[in-house]
């Protein structure tokens, strides 16, 4: 197959081009040279003779000996003494005696099979869930998919954990009892 020059106008130099590139050798050369030189030379240019005075390392000596650094909170941690009124409650105690719950709503969808998947997935995760119909303002219904209700939120958190682990995102929710 011979290309016609007579078509294209255009004739190819199938000539090498390595006569007439310069070689890159001297240059290589010269810097491989010039760094063992400076590799060979800077290392004593670095190096100092001086040595630190016997005077200023006694004076750093005895400053950090004066210096040394004192705590104070262990013994006035002693001394102290912070009194609790016997009526305060703790956290979980006002939480059960809150009239609300938590719940974790995990997912909303418009089609009650995906509910129902969604609800098998959860108990395999051993989390109690439960679907609730809603009607939106301009009348679409959704099938909320929710675990719980949690007395409190430290059963709420885990079970928080336990959807993040598993790539769910989950929108909390109180409601009184």
């Amino acid at each position: 197959m011979s290309r016609s020059t007579k078509k294209n106008g255009a004739v190819r130099n199938n000539r090498s081009s390595s006569a007439t590139e310069k070689s890159s050798r001297p240059a290589f050369l010269a810097g491989l040279v010039i760094g063992a030189l400076v590799t060979y030379i800077m290392p004593s240019m670095l190096t100092t003779d001086q040595k630190p005075s016997q005077a200023a390392v006694q004076d750093i000596v005895k400053k950090t000996d004066e210096e040394t650094l004192k705590f104070d909170f262990y013994t006035l941690l002693k001394d102290n003494e912070i009194l609790v009124p016997d009526d305060q409650q703790t956290s979980e105690e006002a939480n059960q005696t809150d009239s609300s719950h938590y719940l974790l709503q995990v997912a909303s969808f418009k089609n009650a099979q995906d509910a129902e998947n969604l609800k098998v997935e959860l108990l395999l995760l051993n989390l109690t869930a439960d679907s609730e119909i809603v009607t939106s303002q301009n009348g679409d219904v959704w099938h909320r998919v929710i675990v719980g209700p949690f007395a409190n939120t430290s059963k709420m958190a885990s079970a928080r954990a336990r959807l993040a682990q598993n790539d769910m995102d989950s929108l909390l929710l109180k409601r009184k009892l």
